[in-house]
């Protein structure tokens, strides 16, 4: 019953080509600053104040005009009165923009009026830059988040952070609730400011399935209100492969929201997010059934007479098992969304599969992750395939820890691979989108995140490769993109989507709306992109179909749903949906999952007997943490 590894740092990439045109462009110039207002003064409080005092307006305009056309030798040949400002000052208008060379020319003329006591150029104010002193981050550790300037991969936080929110509050997800559902947590120094009481959703093991009953739990009962991690180390083979403890949850948890700027231990991407620890996984890992019961509290959903008090808009999933999207997971996803506007946000797995993503990434509406190294190409160990969403960094990722080889011991921080490490990231950055407008749809969510990625570096592996989804994560793209919003967003999805038969229906079903501008949706339009040609149905509708080739030499469909504004500007956005076929032109056997169909030769992530057992406990399937995080 194996753990799926993630691999280690220096894992060799078998599917990289050769890189060729691989460079960053240079930043572009930025633009001489263009100057216009003026900040006065006057000594007798004479500004224009009311009709009485048209006489003094008059004076002091016309004074100040022959003054800035004198110093701008000619360039400004009037003012304008914009503003009283607090304080007895106003602000004037040159008729034109000057650059600051001129502009102080023209300042220093005015300020040789006897009537004015101070004038000063109306300067435009930035927030200071946030750059976080702790030393993972400073000694370059932490390299996913710093701009793609030296390491093509990064992620790109150091921008994201140094945006502000409409009410002037820098971009940090502060106060935005991030479940965890994982293997619980450690109470780490450079974490637990952050984390919010949680709960332990591992529930007793049938009778028969493990030497005991709760060896899953490993803390002594089921379901309790701690979500403490005891260890998830197993010391018995007949239970499952002997291992060392993992503490994934904690790791997981501090990606997302270490304690940061404190001059030491690391950076959480949405530093001040909390978290919530959700205990779903233990010992040889956990079940669905306990999992969904998770996702439903996390998010708000009172479940067996539980109800969260912190309710989750992001659910971070970096765990999967065998098979597709089994029923349960799409119901819970579909409540969460549908009743609670949460986002969904799941691992794809660490088989080395080329082609297949593990459940739950493969459901409908989540946002799916793979990973990526720090030069962006895709390391082996990472699944891709039909319903990858995009990628983010999973290769040396630094992280808070536990020393406890079983049981807990002290405080550590390591470095670990794994698309487990992966899908934290994205959380933090919808995180973020939350903070920056609270009634975020997690259809905007997925649309904002898709359509600020940057693109696979050239001749890899992943370049033009619909499996590997969109490109690269860009945080602060997609912070940016979200304060504009004035952008549509789009999100879509199929009916079927891996191991489909050939020669039946499959159904595409797009989600779209406008920014804020105001002027509506002028289209919607289903195109494909790459594969053997299909007609589309219905190809301006929200909802399409198309049917399956009987036969063909590339087993991948792939069709852009692409949603257009009616703006004079029309902007567009894009979701991308991927149909992968049998091989050959024959129906799905049944009882298969087709989950096991991975084409890099990585492992399933547990044995065909504990599928089995997992049948007859009540469909309650074990599951997986997305690999054993390994230190670098």
């Amino acid at each position: 019953m194996g753990i799926a590894a993630s691999g280690s740092a220096n894992d060799i990439d078998l599917r990289s080509r050769t890189r060729s045109g691989e460079s960053l462009q240079s930043s572009a110039l930025r633009p001489q600053e263009q100057l216009q207002r003026i900040l006065v003064t006057f000594k007798d409080n004479s500004a224009p104040r009311s009709s009485r005092q048209a006489p003094v307006e008059q004076r002091m305009k016309e004074r100040m005009a022959s003054a800035a056309s004198e110093a701008s030798a000619g360039k400004v040949k009037g003012l304008s009165h914009l503003r009283a400002v607090s304080g007895d000052s106003h602000v004037y208008l040159t008729d034109r923009a000057l650059d600051r060379s001129s502009m102080q020319t023209v300042i220093q003329a005015l300020a040789s009026d006897p009537a004015i006591e101070s004038v000063s150029i109306d300067e435009r104010m930035v927030p200071h830059a946030f750059s976080p002193d702790d030393t993972a981050y400073v000694n370059n550790t932490q390299w996913q988040l710093k701009a793609p300037t030296t390491d093509l991969g990064a992620a790109n936080f150091a921008g994201a952070w140094n945006r502000v929110t409409s009410a002037s509050v820098a971009v940090s997800g502060e106060n935005v609730v991030v479940a965890v559902l994982d293997s619980g947590y450690r109470p780490h120094t450079d974490l637990v400011a952050n984390l919010l009481t949680g709960y332990d959703f591992i529930s007793a093991d049938p009778a028969g399935t493990f030497s005991s009953t709760l060896v899953t739990a490993n803390d002594g009962d089921g379901r309790d209100n701690s979500a403490l991690d005891p260890g998830d180390g197993n010391t018995n083979s007949a239970n499952c492969d002997l291992s060392s403890s993992s503490w994934h949850g904690t790791r997981v948890a501090g990606i997302v929201s270490a304690v940061t700027n404190n001059a030491s231990g690391m950076v959480g991407a949405a530093y001040k997010a909390k978290v919530l620890p959700v205990r779903v996984l233990g010992v040889c890992g956990g079940y669905v059934s306990d999992v969904v019961d998770a996702m439903r509290w996390a998010a708000g959903i009172t479940v067996n007479g539980l109800t969260n008090a912190n309710p989750a808009k992001v659910i971070n999933v970096s765990l999967g098992g065998n098979g597709t999207c089994d029923s349960r997971y799409q119901s819970a996803i579909n409540d969460l969304r549908n009743t609670k506007n949460a986002t969904v946000i799941v691992s794809t797995g660490n088989e080395s599969s080329n082609s297949t993503i593990t459940q739950p990434a493969n459901c409908k509406n989540v946002i799916a992750v793979t990973a990526h190294r720090a030069d962006g190409t895709s390391p082996t160990f990472a699944n891709v395939g039909a319903g990858t969403s995009f990628s983010a960094p999973g290769v040396g990722i630094y992280s808070t820890s536990n020393s406890g080889a079983q049981a807990p011991a002290s405080d550590t921080f390591e470095s670990a691979n794994g698309t487990s490490f992966s899908a934290p990231m994205v959380s933090s950055v919808a995180a973020m989108l939350y903070q920056i407008k609270p009634g975020i749809t997690p259809d905007e969510v997925a649309s904002r995140l898709i359509n600020s990625v940057r693109s696979f570096p050239v001749s890899t592996f992943c370049s033009g490769n619909y499996l590997c989804g969109a490109g690269l994560l860009d945080a602060d793209a997609a912070v940016a993109q979200t304060l504009d919003n004035d952008a549509p967003y789009a999100n879509a999805y199929a009916s079927q989507s891996s191991n489909v038969a050939r020669g039946v229906s499959v159904t595409l079903t797009g989600v779209a709306g406008a920014g804020t501008s105001g002027a509506g949706l002028a289209s919607v339009q289903w195109t494909q992109v790459s594969g053997p040609a299909v007609s589309i149905s219905n190809a301006a509708g929200n909802v399409a179909t198309i049917l399956t080739p009987a036969s063909s030499n590339d087993n991948n469909l792939v069709f852009r749903f692409r949603a257009t504004t009616q703006t004079s500007a029309a902007k567009t956005a894009d979701s991308f949906v991927t149909v992968s076929m049998v091989s050959a032109p024959v129906a799905v056997s049944s009882g298969g999952g087709g989950g096991g169909g991975g084409g890099g030769g990585g492992g399933s992530l547990e044995g065909r007997s504990l599928w089995a057992l997992a049948a007859l406990a009540l469909l309650s399937v074990l599951i997986r943490p997305r690999g054993r995080a390994q230190v670098s």
